[in-house]
């Protein structure tokens, strides 16, 4: 990207009525309401706003699209999310291109108001971070995010500085600190006690149970909402199940589970404290079983230590 922008003209940018090829919304107010009633809401506690509790993700698979062929199940993918009741999606700059696919198909869609839209700045310096960002509203064709985020606690003083800076001018509705590696927990701990932000994105599943310790309990005490990112441990959790052919466990369907990925995720949203999952796929049908984990029961606490131990002994 070769624009610059000052703080001054960012957010005069970001505060100007959407141009050409950005997606004007008609404000960022609560998306939830428009949804189906029968999936599992989590509350924001910041606000008392309710979201769908399972997501999208695009880190990995909506990343580089050569065709308008692979773009269209990357749109069908997020087509499909709205049509299951879901909202939240995910992104960042720096997946590739994932912004530009997520822009292109709320806009085809005529689906902004429809989507609780997240991004990150991820990138060192605060000019720069402004500059990403503007690079951002225009691949997502939009000036208004529900929540922004600084990813991998990179930069985070100087980016939570431009965050806070466009909330104030009614271009965010939530700040977030994000990262996913267990040996950042800390990190993320510390963010959580200083800067109170609405939200932690982390990485949890059944092979990564660390959060539970550290970043919950933080989350917890200072009212900040969990999103989570590697839900299925980058697909680790399918090898030994799936993709062995491992039928499920009889007991699991006592709570709704008859997919492998309904398994992984009911254990997270058995927590809580979780607020939202964002697994990714552009994948409709997985669309469909991952937003089908939002219905029936949840797993108990003895339930979801029986899942735990299912897994570690496979």
């Amino acid at each position: 990207m070769t624009d610059k922008f000052t703080r001054k003209e960012f957010l005069k940018l970001t505060g100007a009525a959407a141009g050409a090829g950005i997606l004007a919304s008609s404000g960022l107010g609560s998306v939830a309401n428009a949804q189906s009633s029968d999936l599992l809401h989590r509350t924001i506690h910041s606000t008392g706003e309710q979201v769908p509790a399972v997501g999208l993700g695009t880190a990995l698979e909506f990343g580089t699209f050569a065709n308008d062929a692979e773009f269209m199940l990357r749109r069908n993918a997020i087509e499909t999310l709205f049509k299951e009741g879901g909202t939240v999606i995910d992104t960042s700059p720096t997946y590739r291109d994932a912004e530009i696919a997520v822009g292109r198909a709320l806009d085809e869609l005529g689906a902004r108001d429809k989507c609780f839209l997240a991004t990150k700045i991820s990138i060192s310096g605060q000019q720069e971070g402004v500059d990403q960002n503007a690079q951002s509203q225009k691949d997502l064709r939009t000036n208004k995010f529900d929540l922004l985020q600084v990813h991998n606690l990179r930069d985070t003083e100087a980016h939570l500085e431009t965050i806070n800076a466009m909330r104030a001018a009614g271009n965010v509705r939530y700040v977030g600190i994000t990262h996913f590696r267990e040996n950042q927990n800390a990190g993320l701990v510390e963010a959580i006690e200083k800067y109170k932000p609405d939200f932690i994105q982390c990485q949890y599943n059944l092979l990564d149970r660390s959060i539970e310790n550290s970043i919950l309990p933080a989350a917890r005490e200072h009212g900040v909402a969990i999103m989570i990112n590697v839900p299925f441990a980058r697909g680790r959790l399918f090898g030994p199940t799936a993709g062995a052919g491992l039928a499920i466990p009889e007991w699991a369907k006592d709570f709704g589970v008859d997919s492998w990925g309904k398994f992984f995720l009911k254990f997270i949203l058995g927590h809580p404290d979780i607020t939202v999952i964002i697994p990714g796929t552009i994948n409709d049908y997985h669309v469909v079983d991952n937003i089908g984990a939002l219905r029936g029961r949840l797993p108990t606490g003895a339930e979801r230590e029986r899942m735990s131990s299912f897994i570690a002994d496979l």
